[in-house]
């Protein structure tokens, strides 16, 4: 009589399927992982492009706005009589530019069209780029001093801000009596760093301004 002994069965994984079967699935579960990551950082860096850009908007509009109220009202809007009168209030005639130079603008006009004169003064802070840029306002009291108050942020993606300014003949000038024109330009950054090219993505905006007053 032949005794038969049962043979393991063959239906099972050799450690070394198992290995293989485990390195597969961990390549694709990097793989997996790294799509997740490029697509949350490419969702992420839209987001940050979109806010830049409504930033950017926002200012330019602002900005462009309100510099074109520049020196308005003049003092010819007055007769002489109401000039001389020492009682006559000194925040109905706006003085126009107080100030400008490549990154600073300081200019009385009414702005709101309330019929009194503000005063606005745009400035840049920061020693490096992301810069802030403020805007300081406020209506003119009677005597012709400044408002007080605080300044406000209007924007902390600042790249670059920078003012040119041309006379009559579409000279460039630094002479205020002589400013007629003013170019502005505005240029904005992403908070976040692009994954592909390691630099922040940038916006840019320009025009020039003619203020009927000056």
């Amino acid at each position: 009589m032949r005794l038969t002994r049962n043979r393991p069965s063959s239906s099972g994984f050799t450690l070394v399927e198992l290995l293989i079967v485990l390195a597969i699935f961990g390549s694709l579960m990097g793989m997996i992982f790294s799509s997740l990551a490029e697509s949350q950082n490419a969702s992420a860096i839209a987001r940050d492009e979109s806010e830049m850009n409504q930033n950017l908007q926002d200012v330019f509009s602002l900005m462009t706005s309100e510099m074109r109220s520049l020196g308005f009202p003049p003092a010819s809007y007055y007769d002489q009589s109401f000039l001389q009168n020492p009682s006559s209030p000194k925040n109905l005639v706006a003085q126009g530019l107080v100030e400008a130079s490549s990154s600073v603008l300081k200019f009385q006009g009414d702005i709101n069209g309330d019929k009194t004169v503000d005063y606005v003064h745009y400035y840049v802070s920061g020693g490096a780029a992301p810069y802030s840029l403020h805007r300081f306002s406020g209506s003119m009291n009677p005597d012709g001093s400044l408002p007080g108050g605080s300044a406000q942020k209007l924007s902390e993606q600042l790249e670059s801000l920078q003012f040119r300014y041309f006379d009559r003949s579409g000279n460039e000038t630094a002479n205020l009596p002589d400013i007629s024109t003013i170019e502005l330009r505005v240029t904005m950054r992403t908070k976040r760093i692009d994954p592909l090219t390691k630099i922040h993505r940038t916006l840019s905006e320009s025009t020039r301004i003619h203020p009927q007053n000056l």
